[in-house]
């Protein structure tokens, strides 16, 4: 039932993970409408079916990059994406993995190298992902960026909130749904 206003996004997951009915897929999607401006660059990490990155473009994005450990799920984003009629140059999407340590920053669509950084991050992987990435995404976040995460679980929402803290980051938004967190940070 879609309404004259409603955006319509078309997803075949695969068997990657963004079908857009989780409640952490929603949460993420409530934030980006909220802290998303026209023309902000963004780095989806763990983009899975790539529903994150595609809705970033569709709500205004200059240019999104989403980034997965896994070729299934990258190649499930490139049809995703072109299903949505999306063009490369507004979405780039790569396999790498920031917490492998291989050189993740050289497949990069920026040179974070030059000092190209993006204005949100976003992250809706798992409680257990978050905490060590919070130690390593700030290279590739502009200094009043967002980083947005979810994908965890009420039990584990201290546990992120102190790896962000440690990390130097500040939290500005926390929104709850069922079981799920979503922790937004500066």
């Amino acid at each position: 039932d879609v309404k004259e206003d409603d955006m319509v996004v078309e997803i075949d997951p695969g068997i990657a993970f963004g079908t857009g009915s989780h409640e952490t897929t929603k949460l993420c999607i409530g934030q980006l409408k909220k802290y998303l401006k026209a023309g902000d660059t963004v780095f989806d990490v763990g983009s899975g079916s790539g529903i994150l990155s595609i809705i970033s473009v569709m709500l205004g994005a200059g240019f999104v990059h989403g980034m997965d450990i896994d070729e299934v799920a990258v190649r499930a984003s490139i049809e995703n994406r072109e299903v949505n009629n999306i063009s490369e140059d507004k979405l780039a999407l790569t396999c790498g993995n920031l917490l492998a340590g291989d050189d993740a920053a050289s497949k990069m669509a920026f040179d974070v190298n030059k000092g190209e950084k993006y204005d949100i991050v976003v992250a809706n992987i798992l409680a257990d992902v978050i905490i060590p990435l919070s130690g390593v995404i700030e290279p590739f976040l502009k200094e009043d960026g967002y980083f947005i995460t979810s994908g965890i679980i009420d039990m584990k929402e201290e546990a992120v909130k102190e790896a962000l803290l440690s990390n130097g980051f500040e939290i500005i938004d926390v929104v709850h749904m069922n079981d799920w967190v979503s922790i937004i940070a500066k």
